[in-house]
């Protein structure tokens, strides 16, 4: 007697409920595998398997969307350890923001250029800044070296992401250069080997000592070096 067979029943895995958190990751995800342009609403709804109305429950738009993805993207700024001598405490936020940068470059490219001024983002700034005033800058100087170690950091991010406009140090930017007419740019062209031991974590570090040097010559960064070095004073 033959035994009719049992259908099979597939079961589906349930789908993790729609929250901020899952809805950020997944744009952190979808920026960084199809590039900056490929956020948007639907296509976030998407890959979340949702409309993109749903998306709006959670998010008032998309300026509310990037401006927490912002905040997520520097969430490793807040574990800095910055207390001490203010210019390693510069050093250690601008390496920390290129780092950040160097992580998830794509999203940095949609979202660097943008000011980061939510209440959570400027948290580490904050701190940076106590530490600046600590040390002799008054808050507008402290501001001004915040500023420009942030500018700089940034800036090279950036250029990073996108690509420096010479890199000797890959192959690609050395062929380009390559191809250059000596004559004409006896140094690209002629000297690119020269160039290519200048690779983008040199090329930091190199222009953030510069930058902090200046400040450090500077009257006000002068007051704070000697500020800082001077010996702790214990009540007698």
């Amino acid at each position: 007697m033959s035994r009719t067979a049992t259908p099979t029943v597939q079961k589906h895995k349930p789908r993790r409920p729609l929250n901020r958190g899952l809805i950020l990751d997944r744009a952190v995800a979808l920026i960084e595998d199809e590039g900056p342009g490929a956020l948007s609403m639907r296509r976030l709804g998407s890959s979340l398997g949702v409309e993109a109305m749903a998306i709006y429950h959670h998010f008032a738009g998309r300026g509310e969307l990037l401006s927490a993805i912002g905040d997520r993207l520097l969430e490793p700024l807040h574990a800095l350890e910055l207390g001490g001598n203010w210019c390693e405490a510069c050093r250690r936020f601008a390496t920390a923001l290129r780092d950040v940068a160097v992580a998830r470059p794509a999203t940095f490219q949609l979202l660097g250029l943008q000011p980061f001024d939510t209440p959570s983002s400027l948290a580490p700034v904050e701190q940076l800044l106590r530490v600046l005033v600590a040390d002799g800058f008054t808050p507008a100087a402290a501001l001004a070296v915040y500023r420009a170690t942030v500018s700089y950091a940034r800036g090279y991010a950036l250029a990073e992401a996108t690509g420096f406009t010479v890199d000797a140090a890959k192959p690609d930017g050395r062929r380009r250069l390559a191809a250059l007419p000596r004559g004409e740019f006896p140094i690209l062209a002629g000297r690119a080997r020269e160039l290519a031991a200048l690779d983008a974590d040199v090329g930091f570090e190199l222009g953030l000592e510069a930058l902090l040097t200046g400040f450090a010559g500077h009257p006000t960064g002068a007051k704070a070096r000697r500020r800082a070095s001077r010996p702790a004073e214990h009540p007698g």
